[in-house]
């Protein structure tokens, strides 16, 4: 035994199948740093370092050397963090792409003959081992370098900020209680009624109507000038073009610490925020930090195995044909409740004390897809079905259905009638794997508000996302907001 163990631990020291094992997930953080926090890099952390450490003990015995164990653990992480990437660039080639049960027992075959060819090898492995670790130390060194200069540069921006300065009400102080509470209310990636009729064969005529016949201004030609939501988002709350240019993170803080709410608090008003399962991160710790008012049900129901990043991480590796089956449940809980809990509560927020402003970022009809017309539950394995139009028209006409019903709560309920905006974010998007739409349909919006007392004739039919709230400063609150030309 201790001659077994004398030879497993001959020759140059080895450490690039640990670093290794960690590089996918310090790369995948690392690229999306402005989007993801740190506290869901552990867990996956944890267990690929876990993980290939135990792999190297069991083959270092087998193989009776360290160098040869390390390669082979090293061949297995490569091969295991690819086979989602190559499934996915086999199907983009239009080859036929055989089921998982086909291909992953191949990889795993193919790795088997490696692990037999190094093990029968008469080389001790030395140079190859020396020229990993310094690939593997690099490679490790250049990601943390990347994310400890994104932080630094985040601080600096940070103490740097400019206080924003807000312009103030013309008219006096008004009374509270006559004050209408503000609504705004972003179903993402929502398609204009117009690209349903073309590409879906959907008419949703009826849910507009609907809407016309509550009082609403229906804008049927307001485009959002970008298909980031962020962006999109942080344009309106701002009331300005966003420059693509700015980082993402720093959209997130214009998001929370956002002018429409700082001018509002100013007339006495409450800052109400409900998120969603895409705000866990960096976004959500800054709108915990400024709303007065913060919902998500999300941050107390998800589970660590079903944020975007972990779903992105693993899909990429050989659990892809296992990770659905496995946490389904789970995007039920996280993902379903968390629209149907947005829903519920913004009904009770009317009888809440005082005027309030209140976001309300529904991520839906978007994918995940968890919702049939009807509000039958969607089989996880078609959670990301853009490719069968059934799955984005269901949850689509069901989250119409709801805004509806929570539209006619709102109206009924508000003690002064309320000043509600429904805008999506953007279109639906043609990058989605699968699908077949015109290539500027994610440009065309649902843009509907309920202004009591305006005159819809002034409104432009176009009207750009950023300049609704100069048009409502400037209708309700007697602000003077030059209206920007519509994009």
């Amino acid at each position: 035994m201790r001659q077994r163990l004398r030879d497993v631990f001959r020759g140059p020291m080895v450490v690039y199948p640990l670093l290794f094992a960690a590089f996918p997930i310090l790369f995948l953080y690392a690229y999306n740093i402005s989007q993801t926090s740190a506290s869901q890099v552990w867990l996956p952390l944890g267990i690929s370092v876990g993980g290939a450490l135990v792999l190297w003990a069991v083959l270092s015995l087998i193989l009776r050397s360290l160098a040869k164990a390390a390669l082979a653990t090293a061949v297995f992480l490569a091969l295991f963090f690819s086979y989602g990437r190559l499934y996915d660039g086999l199907h983009y080639l239009g080859v036929s792409v055989p089921k998982h049960a086909h291909l992953l027992p191949t990889v795993l075959f193919i790795w088997g003959y490696c692990v037999y060819f190094i093990g029968r090898a008469k080389r001790d492995f030395r140079v190859t081992t020396r020229l990993l670790n310094v690939a593997a130390v690099a490679v490790i060194a250049i990601n943390l370098f990347n994310i400890a200069s994104y932080e630094i540069r985040l601080r600096g921006v940070e103490a740097e900020a400019p206080a924003e300065t807000t312009q103030q009400a013309a008219a006096g102080e008004a009374d509270l209680d006559a004050l209408p509470d503000i609504y705004f209310i972003i179903p993402d990636e929502y398609a204009h009624p117009d690209t349903m009729l073309e590409w879906y064969d959907y008419d949703n005529s009826e849910f507009i109507q609907g809407l016309e016949e509550k009082g609403f201004f229906v804008a049927h030609g307001s485009k959002t000038p970008t298909g980031s939501t962020e962006q999109a988002i942080a344009g309106v709350l701002n009331m300005e073009y966003v420059d693509p240019e700015v980082p993402s993170d720093q959209r997130y803080r214009m998001i929370a610490d956002n002018k429409v709410a700082e001018f509002l608090r100013t007339q006495g008003y409450e800052f109400i925020y409900f998120g969603n399962a895409h705000d866990l991160g960096r976004w959500d710790g800054y709108m915990q930090a400024s709303a007065d008012l913060y919902f998500n049900y999300y941050v107390e129901a998800a589970t660590p195995w079903v944020s975007e990043f972990q779903e992105i991480l693993w899909n990429t590796t050989m659990l892809r044909p296992f990770y659905m089956h496995v946490v389904g449940n789970q995007y039920e809980t996280a993902w379903g409740r968390q629209v149907l809990y947005t829903l519920e509560h913004l009904k009770q927020v009317p009888s809440f004390g005082g005027p309030k402003f209140v976001v309300a970022h529904l991520y839906s009809p978007h994918q995940p897809f968890l919702f049939g017309p009807q509000g039958q539950r969607i089989a996880p394995v078609h959670y990301a079905n853009y490719e069968d139009r059934q799955f984005y028209l269901g949850q689509y006409v069901f989250i119409s259905r709801e805004i509806e019903r929570v539209v006619d709560v709102l109206l009924r309920e508000s003690e002064t009638p309320p000043i509600i905006i429904i805008q999506s974010d953007h279109g639906l998007r043609p990058h989605h794997p699968g699908i077949v739409i015109g290539p500027d349909e994610w440009r065309k919006i649902l843009n509907v508000m309920y202004l009591p007392g305006m005159d819809y004739a002034e409104i432009s039919d176009s009207i750009s996302p950023v300049n609704t709230f100069r048009l409502i400063f400037n209708h309700c609150f007697g602000a003077d907001y030059e209206m920007l030309p519509d994009d």
